[in-house]
């Protein structure tokens, strides 16, 4: 079933070439999504999210020049309504509660099968967005 009549756009954000390219694979066969850009650290997602507009953002948190945590409220304001879904290879609680207080929509773990990803992503896209968390109109 698909979420509406177009496809979840999606960015994917990791500082690892092989990682997006499992990603962008996986997705390739999920009909509701569309993978529209990559991104290796959160200067360029911001960037990325400016001129592509994604739906979704799946955020790696652990990357150089601006790490996830601290380029979270960025893409907001560069993004007003795009969800977020953060990945990590960190299992952690605290790290999962941090990242949403810090107006993630999601949080996931890096070994989650490949296969989940776009049952994952219609979820998060699915959500009602978080009060408080897009940049106010100036």
């Amino acid at each position: 079933m698909m979420l509406r009549d177009m496809a979840i756009r999606v960015l994917l954000v990791d500082d690892v070439p092989d990682l997006r390219t499992l990603f962008r694979k996986a997705l390739s066969h999920d009909d509701r999504v569309l993978v529209v850009g990559e991104a290796a650290d959160g200067i360029e997602a911001i960037e990325k999210a400016l001129e592509l507009r994604p739906d979704v953002i799946l955020l790696d948190l652990a990357m150089p020049r601006l790490d996830g945590m601290r380029a979270i409220p960025r893409l907001h304001e560069a993004a007003p309504g795009t969800r977020i879904l953060v990945f990590s290879g960190f299992s952690s609680t605290k790290l999962a509660r941090r990242a949403i207080e810090s107006c993630a929509t999601g949080f996931i773990e890096k070994g989650l099968p490949p296969h989940e990803l776009g049952d994952v992503i219609e979820k998060v896209m699915l959500s009602p967005a978080k009060s408080g968390c897009d940049a106010q109109p100036a």
